[in-house]
């Protein structure tokens, strides 16, 4: 990824983030999240089918026991929402499993594709903290959610916000020329 970029990519989560105290704005990405994960009459905002029945009773117990997804899931929704990415850290024992899951703050992540050549569909990410030193991780460490359908912004997603973006900048502009 080049310089540019990297700095755009800032940017647009800064925009983002201003751009949520707005009431308007900041009830639209309410909206959105909470009828994503609105719950059926049973109470559960994620179904699982599957033929296996220990298969099953092990992703339910993942989802609804470990990863909490009748809590957690609306928060991450509305961030993947707001910026168009969000990164889950797996916490997986080799024991048993994937025992909890870490938001990360988007602008401290790097998806880096393309760095094996024998294996083009190779992913890593890199985690630059506040200490700044860095960190990898392998594909299976992090789940990389994204809205994608807008190849501008690849490897990235694309948020929700983006078409109000410009129009919200030169609202702003104008308020402060006023």
């Amino acid at each position: 990824m080049s310089a540019y970029g990297t700095y755009d990519r800032m940017a647009r989560y800064s925009d983002f983030s201003e751009m949520e105290s707005t009431p308007e704005i900041a009830s639209a990405l309410d909206i959105y999240a909470e009828e994503t994960c609105s719950q059926d009459t049973e109470g559960r905002v994620l179904h699982i089918h599957s033929d296996n029945s220990k298969v099953k009773e092990i992703l339910e117990t993942l989802f609804y026991d470990t990863l909490d997804v009748n809590f957690n899931l609306v928060m991450w929704t509305r961030n993947l929402c707001k910026y168009g990415d969000f990164f889950l850290f797996n916490d997986v024992s080799p024991e048993y499993g994937v025992i909890n899951a870490y938001p990360i703050p988007i602008t401290e992540m790097e998806r880096e594709e393309g760095k094996d050549p024998t294996n083009p569909n190779y992913i890593q990410y890199f985690w630059r903290g506040a200490s700044n030193e860095g960190v990898t991780f392998e594909n299976w460490q992090m789940a990389h959610f994204r809205i994608t359908g807008n190849d501008r912004y690849v490897p990235y997603g694309t948020s929700v916000l983006e078409p109000a973006r410009r129009i919200w900048r030169q609202l702003t502009l104008s308020e402060d020329a006023m």
